[in-house]
């Protein structure tokens, strides 16, 4: 029997019910009993199988391989859909599967009873023998979702990863913007804080989890940029006193803004 979810390994929409529930083999394979009444009543439930099994979409009720989530939120909201998908497509293929094989099950003595009919018992054994699989199979939930359950690990992972790779940046940043708060001055900045100010700027630009949030802010604070500035800034406050108070309040007022920055990404980063 080919299993019925292969085709959400590949992600093949076309797969087709196992052949013993297929009703154009039925009627040949269970000859003479799928042309009697009970038969015909089997060959229709086939058909209604096969309308909704067309109907799983393999899409929703697993991620695509490789798929990247960018938060726990966006995961869990796909396997709710998921979940939701599961109860309104499969669930109706596995209920029409377990009726298969109860008048399956029927039929085959109705065959092994009557001699004109005794040619059909195995293959309507076959079909009850199927069905029954095909609804356990669609039963287990572990391996249908398990998809979610391995994104989720990985997305736990990559956070822990992240924490690792961004607290030291994040404390080093904190502590330089204090000083900077204390004492503003651009030496200060490129000392204490343009490096790590680098490293978190290129941090949140090649984290999926953190570019979505983060990147219209940090994009802009590469560290570097905001030194450059104050060096064209410095050549005039050399002529001009007022321009060196002005410089002063350049820097604390980007310590102050920026720290609030650094302490929303690492509470989220947390």
């Amino acid at each position: 029997m080919s299993r019925p979810f292969d085709s959400f390994d590949s992600l093949d929409k076309g797969a087709k019910l196992p052949e013993a529930l297929q009703a154009v083999r039925w009627v040949k394979a269970a000859a003479p009993f799928s042309g009697t009444d009970a038969g015909k009543a089997l060959g229709t439930l086939m058909l209604k199988l096969d309308a909704a099994f067309k109907k799983i979409n393999p899409d929703v009720l697993r991620p695509p391989k490789g798929k990247v989530f960018g938060s726990l939120e966006e995961l869990e909201a796909a396997e709710k859909n998921a979940k939701s998908a599961y109860r309104s497509t499969v669930v109706p293929v596995i209920t029409l599967a377990l009726e298969i094989k109860k008048q399956a099950l029927v039929a085959v003595k109705l065959c092994s009873a009557d001699a004109k009919l005794k040619a059909a018992a195995k293959p309507v054994a076959e079909v009850a023998k199927v069905a029954d699989e095909m609804a356990d199979e669609l039963k287990d939930h572990n391996a249908i979702f398990e998809p979610f359950d391995e994104a989720r690990k990985g997305l736990v992972k990559a956070s822990d990863h992240l924490k690792k790779l961004l607290k030291p940046h994040l404390q080093a940043l904190l502590k330089g913007l204090d000083q900077g708060l204390r004492t503003p001055t651009r030496e200060g900045w490129d000392k204490q804080c343009k490096a790590p100010c680098y490293a978190i700027h290129n941090a949140v630009k090649n984290t999926p989890q953190l570019k979505d949030e983060f990147w219209a802010t940090w994009k802009v604070h590469d560290g570097d940029s905001f030194s450059h500035a104050l060096q064209v800034a410095e050549k005039s406050a050399i002529k001009d006193p007022k321009v060196k108070a002005k410089l002063e309040e350049v820097i604390l007022r980007m310590c102050r803004d920026l720290k609030k920055e650094v302490q929303k990404l690492d509470s989220f980063v947390s």
